[in-house]
């Protein structure tokens, strides 16, 4: 009996059928996909679509275990084609951006190379030091320690320099590099 908005009604054959072969012959397909997908979640997903063709057809079927393997099998090997054609245009698609990308940010990244280089060629040497260690990441004390520049002075050195930098390099151009 199925219960349908609360009232109780018996199953129709068919449907008795298809619950008592899906029972049967669930985990033998689930563990086929999984062999020759190597995912569970996905071989989980495959094994509804094989079931799911299996309550849609209106064949009888005389060697079921048979039919549920050859459709398991396909239904993998179509997921496999599709996901590795799916593969194969994203990878096409990436090596054209890249190759219509790549020539000019190289130009303009080298461009942008030379104007800080430039411009931290005019800092002190201190300044300059200072700057690149705080911006590689070097706490205050790592750049005491690398230096030998007095503790208390590597803030103010990098806020000066810093300013300095800043003012460089807007009578250079573009200003978005800090």
């Amino acid at each position: 009996m199925v219960n349908i908005f609360g009232i109780p009604r018996p199953r129709k054959k068919r449907e008795e059928i298809f619950q008592i072969n899906y029972e049967k012959y669930y985990s033998i397909v689930y563990k086929q996909l999984y062999y020759l997908v190597g995912n569970n979640e996905l071989a989980e997903d495959l094994t509804q679509e094989v079931f799911i063709k299996y309550y849609h057809s209106k064949e009888k079927f005389e060697f079921l275990g048979a039919w549920l393997s050859k459709v398991a099998t396909n239904t993998a090997f179509n997921h496999l084609r599709g996901e590795k054609r799916r593969i194969k245009r994203e990878e096409s698609i990436l090596e054209e951006v890249d190759s219509i990308f790549s020539t000019e940010d190289e130009i303009f990244r080298n461009e942008e190379i030379k104007r800080v280089r430039k411009v931290l060629s005019n800092l002190t040497e201190n300044q300059r030091i200072s700057l690149i260690l705080k911006f590689s990441g070097y706490s205050y004390e790592e750049i005491h320690i690398a230096t030998d520049i007095p503790k208390n002075n590597i803030g103010q050195l990098i806020v000066r320099g810093k300013q300095k930098f800043l003012k460089l390099y807007e009578k250079e151009g573009d200003f978005n590099v800090l």
